[in-house]
Formats: structure tokens, C-alpha cells, sequence
């Protein structure tokens, strides 16, 4: 079963973001790191069962316009538009290389998958693979796949894992009923449970390992931790 892993929230200030979540919510975050190859930095905040959020920024503009790497070619189309906020997500796997046989028995149009590494505080590199599945980012989301070499993104010490839970992604959706179908058949998330929200808009929503994730016309890019929401 996938797992949520991280919610990519762009912001000019990754630093001032995490610390204003911080003030706010009493979560605490860390420095993440420099992706050299991609001129982008994060700062980063830790949530108990394994999920949690990534305030990025663009530190080198040209280096990040010129990457082939479909998340950074967002994050560059995102930062033309001046959009700041949440932007993306990743649903995490163990078994990337299954997928990527069953997109391409499919014929799922994907990207990668693309080698990841970032240069911690303490020197030390973290690397990952990443799988995207195409779709145009002007119209809708799909998350993309990671698979961490080694244990999920953890900070070294525990202490800066906060109690609060990962529990749900919301996810926008113009058409929901094309939206399940290709939910379902991209990412194999079986059939959806159908429900209505306070103000009896439908949504639908899939059980992932740590959470949920939900679909609803109603509805921007947002996940919830506990009792807050980015």
C-alpha cells in the first residue's frame, strides 16, 4: 500500500515559513539542505507516522529553470506565477521498480524515474528515486512516487519528530468521476469510499498506509496534521 510521504510547499522563504508555522501551530522544524544540481534548498518539518512537510526555495533561478526534473519544472513554473503554497506531493513506495513494469504494461505516461540527493547539516547525502506520472500542471495534480535508499526522510534525532500525525490530503479535482478512474489506475487505489462534507458537497476518499487522501471538486491542494492544515 502507498504510503503519504511529503507535502512541497513552494514559499521565497523556507526558513521564515517553517518558523511562521512554528509561531503559529507550535510545530517544530529543521534545516534540510541544498540540492546542488537542481538550485534549490528546504527547510522541513517531522510528523510521527513517518509523513512530513517541505518548505522549498529556489536559490539558484537558472540552474532551477534549466533542470529536466518534472518536480523542479514545477516548482520553476510555480515561482513564475508567484504561486506560494502547496504546490505537490509524494506518495511513497518500496517497490518503484514494480510500478514502473506495471506503467509501462499500461501504457501510463510517465517521466524517470530520476536519482534525488540532498547534502544534510551534518555533510552527510540523502538520496532517493522519484517516478512521475505526466500530467499537465496548469490544470490538475498527480502526486509522484518516491523510494528512499535506506529508511523514509527522518531527522538523526528523535526529539524533532513532532507528536502530531499525518491524517489527511486533499486534492482538487474538476471532474471527479475522470479524476477516480484515473487515480485508480495509475496508482491501483481499488474503489474509493463515496462521502459528502459538512455543506453536502461530494468527495471521495482512498485509505493510503498513514492516512487518507481525498478528492472533491470543492477543494485546493491542502493536508492536515492533527488538528492543522497547510
Amino acid at each position: 500500500m502507498l504510503a503519504f510521504d511529503h507535502l512541497v510547499v513552494l514559499t521565497s522563504s523556507p526558513e521564515e515559513a517553517q518558523n511562521n508555522f512554528y509561531s503559529t501551530y507550535g510545530i517544530q522544524g529543521l534545516k534540510g539542505g541544498h540540492h546542488e544540481s537542481w538550485g534549490t534548498y528546504n527547510y522541513l518539518a517531522f510528523f510521527d507516522n513517518q509523513a512530513y512537510i517541505e518548505w522549498i526555495g529556489i536559490e539558484d533561478r537558472k540552474r532551477a529553470e534549466a533542470s529536466d526534473n518534472p518536480l523542479i519544472k514545477h516548482i520553476a513554473y510555480s515561482n513564475q506565477r508567484q504561486i506560494d503554497g502547496p504546490i505537490q506531493f509524494a506518495l511513497r513506495t518500496n517497490e518503484m521498480d514494480e510500478m514502473i513494469r506495471y506503467f509501462d504494461k499500461e501504457e501510463i505516461a510517465y517521466e524517470g524515474p530520476f536519482s534525488g540527493s540532498r547534502t544534510k547539516p551534518n555533510g552527510t547525502t540523502l538520496s532517493w528515486r522519484m517516478l512521475f506520472p505526466s500530467f499537465d500542471a496548469s490544470m490538475e495534480i498527480l502526486p509522484f512516487l518516491i523510494e528512499w535508499d535506506g529508511p523514509p526522510n527522518a531527522p538523526e534525532d528523535e526529539s524533532l519528530i513532532n507528536a502530531t500525525p499525518f491524517s489527511v490530503i486533499h486534492v482538487g479535482a474538476t471532474d471527479l468521476e475522470k479524476a477516480i478512474l484515473q487515480w485508480q489506475h495509475i496508482y491501483q487505489l481499488g474503489t474509493p469510499t463515496y462521502k459528502n462534507d459538512t455543506s453536502e458537497n461530494p468527495y471521495i476518499q482512498w485509505n493510503l498506509k498513514n492516512g487518507v487522501v481525498t478528492l472533491s471538486p470543492n477543494t485546493t491542494l491542502k493536508a492536515e496534521f492533527g488538528p492543522f492544515s497547510l
